[in-house]
């Protein structure tokens, strides 16, 4: 039976571990603080219009109630993702697969959060992939049954890594993504932004690994899908398949995409990391 893996981390207001922050990506921040401008600009501007108008009062007022309503839909959303994980899951504790659970702890405590989360293991139905997810207050991590299945605990250690570093550095907070929602108007901003996030979640992955060369075989095992060919894997020949990508039709496509290119992520922690 095919299984993936649900992190569930209940803790708010986590900073990261300051020895990781060097990781981030300079363009991200740029990226976010031009989302959050443009966003920030776009609501007060609406806030004005509705201030200026004869019936000022029922604006807001009606306003307020949007709000409300999109909370409690929110909140019972999040309630029903919680029903659907505690009812059809298996929690991942100490006795139960505590391999796999000491990895997520570990990883946990060395990028500063607080709390240990709770994990849940799912029917994920075979796919390759791994994803961070934020409802309402609570904190998830999904990892498919593909990338548990990897043999090497060092690739699965950099995909954990990888994905609680978006709870980490901040990605996912709600009133963020709301307040900065109005800025993905802008062409291909917000796109640029989250390719950003995933070359700081990649540097901070590989950065609790002691040796680095498995971050390395692991994007280019997301990329390859195979499982039996892992122990054939080579990096630098695959970072080298960059030169081939057409400069032009590469850019056109990776501007409309929230992912870099594997051969790019692969690239940039070979700089990172100084790989000769």
């Amino acid at each position: 039976m095919r299984t993936s893996i649900c992190f569930h981390i209940k803790c708010n207001g986590n900073a990261m571990n300051l020895r990781f922050s060097q990781y981030r990506l300079s363009k991200e921040s740029s990226y976010g603080a031009a989302l959050t401008i443009v966003g920030s600009g776009i609501w007060f501007l609406v806030l004005l219009n509705i201030l200026l108008q004869k019936n000022a009062i029922a604006g807001i007022f009606g306003l307020g109630i949007d709000g409300v309503f999109l909370w409690v839909f929110f909140r019972f959303m999040a309630a029903l993702f919680r029903a659907r994980m505690f009812g059809n899951s298996i929690a991942l504790t100490k006795e139960q697969f505590p391999e796999l659970y000491d990895i997520f702890v570990d990883a946990s405590q060395q990028l500063g959060l607080k709390k240990t989360p709770e994990a849940f293991i799912y029917n994920s139905h075979g796919v390759m992939n791994a994803v961070a997810v934020m409802f309402a207050r609570g904190r998830y991590v999904l990892l498919t049954s593909a990338i548990v299945e990897i043999e090497e605990h060092e690739q699965l250690r950099f995909i954990i890594g990888h994905e609680l570093a978006h709870h980490a550095l901040g990605h996912l907070g709600f009133f963020k993504h709301v307040l900065r929602l109005p800025g993905c108007l802008v062409p291909f901003l917000y796109s640029a932004y989250s390719r950003a996030r995933e070359f700081s979640c990649d540097a901070v992955g590989a950065a609790l690994l002691e040796d680095k060369i498995h971050a390395l075989t692991a994007l280019q095992m997301l990329a390859c899908g195979a499982r039996r060919l892992n122990s054939g894997l080579n990096p630098r020949a695959f970072a080298a398949q960059e030169r081939h990508v057409p400069r032009i039709a590469g850019f056109c496509r990776e501007i409309m995409m929230t992912h870099p290119r594997t051969t790019r992520r692969v690239e940039r922690l070979m700089t990172v990391f100084s790989f000769d």
